[in-house]
């Protein structure tokens, strides 16, 4: 430090008073030289931020619509599944309660055979009743339906006696299964009547 102070000293009695003027101008011209380059610099720093600022937004918004897109896409393929699921169940709870009113009313209450109409109509319900579930249902409905679905075969076809209580059951389990498949109500209904 005093060496600088030596210098500038020795500067300013070489020129005399216009040293003293000369440095304090080249001083003054230096800080505004720095001060006009500094503004450059910020004005080209605050261009280059604005401009990385609206690429940024635009690129945001492009990601967020294409983002809600395909949130709409999957909403609606997941509206439109639960909606056919609902529809194959119902359907199918349809079938059953035919299948299984006839049952009771011919088969078990009055201990005879369906006629060939009604086992042919019989057949074919059960095979829609299985299209239908393959279509949409998980392995646990398949399994209870495969349940149900053998208990009445063996009734109907080979002869076998049920009591009336395990084909309800069996049944109440395979709409069991549908309701946890479509979330409605996870927990187990059951039978609690007196017959």
């Amino acid at each position: 430090m005093d060496e600088y102070l030596k210098i500038s000293a020795t500067i300013i009695t070489a020129l005399g008073g216009s040293g003293a003027i000369i440095l304090g101008l080249a001083n003054y011209l230096g800080k505004h030289w720095a001060s006009r380059l500094m503004v450059a610099e910020k004005a080209k720093h605050d261009r280059d931020l604005e401009e990385l600022r609206t690429q940024l937004y635009k690129v945001s918004q492009e990601e967020l619509a294409k983002f809600h897109s395909e949130i709409e896409v999957y909403k609606q393929t997941q509206l439109r599944e639960h909606s056919d699921k609902l529809a194959i169940y119902r359907a199918t709870i349809d079938m059953v309660a035919k299948i299984l009113a006839k049952v009771e009313m011919i088969v078990i209450k009055n201990n005879q055979q369906l006629s060939l109409e009604e086992a042919e109509q019989f057949e074919s319900e059960r095979l829609k009743i299985y299209g239908y579930l393959a279509m949409i249902a998980p392995q646990e409905v398949m399994d209870a339906n495969d349940a149900f679905i053998d208990q009445l075969v063996a009734l109907v076809f080979d002869g076998q006696f049920v009591k009336w209580e395990v084909i309800r059951f069996k049944a109440l389990n395979l709409t069991n299964a549908m309701r946890k498949d479509i979330g409605i109500d996870k927990s187990v209904i059951s039978y609690n009547g007196d017959r």
